[in-house]
């Protein structure tokens, strides 16, 4: 059965989904994921098995469809690179005024993760700050794995 997350809480461990089909959303616990927690949020969609529980739907298992947090590094890692952000402010993508030269900038890890986090907010304002550190993690993991960044 697939549903989508309705509520969260991170700091608890468990969410709310609205599952296809029925009536009560379905309770379900991290424990009963398949995949990295960090992914779980308002929005995601997943497939899951349930049971009738004492108070309602209960998830047995969970797989992730589709995550806005995914959604989030994706849109990030999409387009053109976002201006340095001054405190307080919020930034937008700067088109490129000049044809790509085959070659990709290295960026400090500081300047990375800046524009990462940057992406993932204006992609996704709601991500915790829990998700936005995982996922601009995994980012730089993988930057540095294919030389992206400076040594």
């Amino acid at each position: 059965m697939r549903g989508e997350v309705v509520r969260y809480d991170a700091i608890k461990g468990y969410a709310f989904v609205a599952a296809d089909g029925l009536d009560e959303d379905v309770f379900l616990h991290v424990n009963d994921i398949d995949f990295d927690k960090a992914l779980l949020a308002v929005g995601a969609v997943i497939e899951l098995d349930h049971e009738m529980g004492e108070r309602g739907p209960r998830a047995l298992s969970a797989s992730l469809v589709r995550s806005p947090v995914a959604d989030a590094v994706q849109a990030a890692m999409a387009g053109d690179r976002l201006p340095p952000a001054e405190p307080g402010t919020t930034t937008s993508p700067v088109p490129s005024s000049h044809a790509h030269d085959g070659f990709a900038d290295v960026l400090s890890a500081a300047e990375l993760r800046g524009e990462v986090t940057e992406r993932l907010l204006a992609a996704a304002g709601d991500l915790t700050g829990r998700q936005v550190l995982a996922v601009r993690g995994v980012v730089e993991r993988i930057a540095r794995a294919h030389g992206w960044l400076d040594a």
